[in-house]
């Protein structure tokens, strides 16, 4: 079985010597670096990490924050590889799902996700009631950085729709309306949407 390890800085100025040295020291197979912001969904090397992980494979990395920066993303992560029967180890936090205390640890990660939504609803609604009371015509604002990057992820990958829903924290039916709004279909290219103004919306609409 394969063992991935994947290690990510936020800028080129940073280095890896760290993550690498922890990594090459706990025999990983492969390594995956990436330059990206722990907040964006989209980083392209993990991307390219995930789609080579088969089931019984194991991922490594040095500390929680280099996969992750909130909760509800690093979850989402870990489903992900609880579903496809994938390792997750992160060495730095002591971390290894194979293990009795590895899955506690999934366990104790769900139930603070369950906790840290349910919240968030509590607030969501006690501010929807109290503008409703003040006469504030209510909608939600566009969600332009989560739904570029379900366009992207959708166009630039194989993964599922479900999959990027949960990733980008939006529903599969938005994904699809602005699917069809775009005219973006799935490809076996590797296109850089980034550059491509095409499949990229904006608070007002196409650019």
């Amino acid at each position: 079985m394969a063992v991935i390890g994947y290690m990510r800085v936020s800028t080129h100025y940073q280095k890896f010597d760290s993550q690498q040295q922890a990594l090459e020291e706990y025999g990983v197979d492969q390594i995956f670096k990436e330059y990206e912001s722990g907040r964006k969904s989209f980083r392209n090397e993990l991307n390219k990490a995930l789609q080579i992980l088969k089931p019984g494979d194991t991922f490594v990395i040095f500390k929680l924050d280099r996969l992750a920066r909130g909760t509800k993303q690093l979850l989402g992560l870990l489903e992900e590889f609880d579903r496809r029967n994938i390792h997750f180890v992160s060495i730095e936090n002591n971390i290894d799902t194979s293990t009795p205390m590895g899955r506690f640890f999934f366990t104790i990660m769900g139930a603070f996700a369950e906790m840290e939504a349910e919240l968030i609803r509590e607030r969501v609604l006690a501010g929807l009631s109290a503008a409703k009371k003040k006469g504030v015509i209510l909608g939600r604002p566009p969600l332009v950085n989560e739904v570029n990057e379900a366009l992207e992820l959708y166009h630039n990958t194989d993964i599922s729709t479900e999959e990027i829903s949960k990733r980008c924290g939006i529903s599969t039916s938005t994904i699809y309306h602005h699917l069809r709004k775009e005219g973006i279909y799935r490809t076996k290219k590797t296109a850089d949407i980034s550059k491509n103004n095409k499949y990229l919306v904006s608070s007002g609409g196409k650019k």
